[in-house]
């Protein structure tokens, strides 16, 4: 299931209208972080973990987590915004707080925030978003700022500190020789997890996103990006899909094909070099996935079912990855993918699959739902939105025949997740870890 940082970080960029799927690092999203996360990479509970979430008000979020297995380590989160948010709580659809399959619409050029003017001047203030986590015993720092520095220009920074070490002793007492405040401090010892600070810059118009990062613990610097081809999503386009009429063409049939699916193109790379290492890597993607559903019409049903198909490949390596996810039903959705290395031949493949379980939601629930939906003013219709359930079961197999098994469940305002792994040619460990972890929005 998601943290509880990262559900606020997607609530908040709902609230400042940014595309958080328009970006090179987010190219396999559909089929790497929500498919493949639901379906094969997805994250089993390591051991015993309780996490107990708070919002004293709408802009000000705590958060208190417990690893009580294999070792006893915490770890306390801030955060705040400029804008209200909800939060989590049992007003929020269960498939908003969970990894999934989904299709996402298409991207729009961000828009400005709303003019505030008190006498002649403005006051409406920059958006903003600040993230801390103190982990416990390590006291090791963690961190997230990120401000919206134009309406398509985004700024990021993330740090991790580590606490400094003991002053030096003799017998009990501070040394005669000790240092002078005026003298440089001595080197800290080595550690397994050095500090880091990360710059980044993200620019999206929609059609176009770029992304700028530079990572102070190795001197490397990165460029990604990421261009839409065909229908972007503008204004004038979302106007007439919500203005589709008796007699009128709707847009996505418009541009599709006879028998042929109708989406849209995506294709992007990254380069980054590091100046430390002195190493230098690049990839290359391409993704296509169907336009979003439009609300049940009157006519024949659509020609193919929510889909996205992804490409990546690495020169440097040779590594291919080939990954297809479908929602097959309104409950069920279906993924696969496959890799090769072309100088080794070594491939890998694997399968896995989401299904939706549990009660369905009733209209109350399903009108609180609307207000979080990402696009309302498109009309989106999702396969399985309107009948929101509580729980999800979901399993991998790859290709050495391990098999996982999660079940994730909401209980009132409690998150329940319970995983397994087994491998199958494994006599001596068949099953080779078990987790649980319960999170509780008060």
């Amino acid at each position: 299931m998601l943290p509880f940082s990262a559900i606020l970080l997607r609530d908040y960029y709902r609230a400042i209208g940014w595309n958080e799927d328009n970006s090179y690092s987010q190219l396999t999203r559909s089929s790497s972080a929500d498919a493949w996360t639901s379906f094969r990479d997805f994250q089993i509970p390591a051991s015993l973990i309780l996490q107990l979430a708070n919002s004293p008000t709408p802009v000000f979020f705590t958060s208190y987590s417990l690893d009580a297995l294999p070792q006893l380590n915490g770890a306390i989160s801030y955060i705040t915004t400029s804008r209200p948010l909800i939060g989590p709580s049992r007003s929020i659809p269960f498939r908003h707080v969970v990894e999934r399959f989904r299709v996402f619409p298409p991207p729009r050029r961000p828009l400005p925030k709303d003019e505030v003017w008190l006498r002649g001047k403005r006051i409406e203030g920059r958006d903003y978003l600040l993230y801390s986590r103190l982990h416990l015993p390590s006291l090791h720092l963690s961190g997230l700022a990120t401000t919206r520095i134009t309406p398509t220009l985004q700024a990021h920074l993330a740090f991790l500190s580590q606490p400094a070490p003991p002053m030096p002793r003799s017998n009990g007492a501070y040394s005669s020789h000790a240092r002078q405040p005026s003298e440089p401090p001595s080197p800290a010892p080595s550690s397994s997890t050095p500090g880091n600070v990360l710059l980044s810059l993200q620019h999206d118009t929609g059609r176009y996103s770029g992304e700028y990062t530079y990572s102070a613990q190795d001197g490397m610097f990165g460029l990604r990006g990421l261009y839409n081809f065909g229908w972007h999503g503008d204004n004038e386009t979302r106007e007439r899909i919500g203005k589709v009429g008796k007699g009128d063409r709707r847009v996505d049939e418009e541009e599709m094909m006879e028998g042929g699916l109708r989406g849209r193109f995506s294709a992007g790379g990254e380069v980054y070099f590091s100046a430390k290492q002195r190493s230098f890597g690049i990839s290359t993607g391409l993704r296509f996935t169907t336009l979003p559903p439009l609300p049940p019409s009157p006519g024949p049903p659509p020609p193919s079912p929510p889909t996205t198909l992804t490409l990546l490949y690495n020169p440097l390596i040779g590594f291919v990855s080939s990954a297809y996810s479908a929602q097959v039903s309104p409950t069920v959705a279906l993924s696969s993918r496959f890799g090769v290395n072309v100088y080794s031949y070594e491939s890998d493949f694997s399968f896995g699959g989401e299904w939706w379980i549990g009660r369905r939601r009733g209209k109350r629930d399903l009108t609180e739902m609307k207000n979080v939906l990402d696009m309302p003013d498109m009309k989106i219709h999702e396969p399985g939105m309107g009948a929101d359930r509580d729980g999800v079961v979901k399993a991998r197999v790859s290709g050495n025949w391990s098999i996982a098994l999660l079940y994730e469940a909401r209980i009132r305002n409690c998150l329940v997740s319970v995983g397994v792994i087994s491998d199958v040619l494994s006599r001596q460990r068949p099953i080779r870890s078990v987790g649980l972890e319960l999170q509780y929005f008060s």
